[in-house]
């Protein structure tokens, strides 16, 4: 009977995953394999190694009659312990460099269905949404427009921002409620106007941090419709852990009647109706920060 090893790796990797959050990512798959792997070589390295120190402890303990023998140096075992550690070290990075480029550079971010604002904040401890208008066109952002009542900045001179949608959190122990599409590319611009937090969408395998004064992208493709977590996996003061929120993944047509919905109580006079997600693709350049 032959034992075959990618199924007995294939086996450990689903058994530990059962403890992870479902993944709904397109490439959350390639970041649990990774994981996997790491945390695997690290329990083969720890009983390996506290093996050999027990069976030395055990083998050369201290017996009437035998000498210690004392030596300086070995060059053999110097070469082992340096050659082993760099070759697997440089072989976990070159295996996780696709996936980490694919996840985290901002170069390899494909073209967006839809690209919303997210910001994190400490006054209050919470996630602001910020969505295009019917338009399909972010307002520009000016810093030195940011208060308490506009947190993103919205250019009140840019008229494409009149109609831009700002989700806030409800107050309370409720957390706020985002909604995006299934099986989209999302483009999440990223930010903090006070202190570092973190955004954590553990189901999407997401985690990057919020900069004060930076707007970082993130992207990500959710496949599966359902309510997820949001959290802040980065201490940023005493209500750190009201800092949660819900990631809504909606069907395309339950996504857009909740969008024309939001633009309707934002502004029943006009009440334009949801875009396709084609027009909330949004340019780069259309969120740029005005400059004094």
């Amino acid at each position: 009977m032959s034992f075959d090893v990618s199924k007995a790796m294939e086996w450990a990797y689903k058994d530990m995953l059962t403890f992870f959050p479902e993944n709904v990512s397109t490439f959350g798959s390639e970041l649990d394999q990774l994981f996997a792997m790491i945390y695997y070589a690290s329990v083969a390295i720890f009983f390996i190694t506290y093996g050999i120190l027990i069976a030395f402890i055990i083998l050369y303990r201290h017996q009437e009659g035998r000498r210690a023998y004392h030596y300086h140096g070995n060059n053999l075992m110097e070469f082992t312990w340096t050659l082993l550690p760099t070759f697997l070290f440089a072989g976990i990075g070159l295996w996780s460099d696709d996936a980490w480029t694919k996840s985290k550079s901002a170069y390899r971010v494909p073209n967006p269905d839809v690209t919303i604002d997210v910001l994190g904040y400490q006054s209050g401890f919470g996630w602001q949404f910020r969505y295009p208008g019917p338009d399909g066109v972010f307002g520009k952002k000016d810093r030195n427009q940011i208060s308490s009542a506009n947190p993103f900045g919205i250019d009140s001179n840019d008229m494409h921002g009149k109609d831009d949608l700002v989700i806030i959190s409800p107050g309370g122990a409720r957390p706020v409620e985002a909604h995006l599409p299934i099986n989209k590319n999302v483009l999440v611009n990223l930010s903090s106007n006070d202190v570092l937090h973190s955004f954590f969408l553990p189901n999407f395998r997401v985690k990057q941090d919020a900069v004060p004064g930076q707007w970082i992208k993130v992207w990500f493709n959710g496949t599966k419709a359902g309510r997820y977590e949001i959290a802040c996996a980065e201490l940023c003061g005493s209500g750190h852990y009201n800092m949660r929120g819900l990631l809504i993944m909606d069907s395309q047509q339950d996504y857009d009647a909740w969008l024309d919905q939001q633009y309707k109580l934002k502004k029943p006079e006009t009440a334009p109706a949801a875009d396709s997600t084609a027009a909330l693709a949004v340019a780069p350049d259309s969120t740029t920060t005005k400059k004094n």
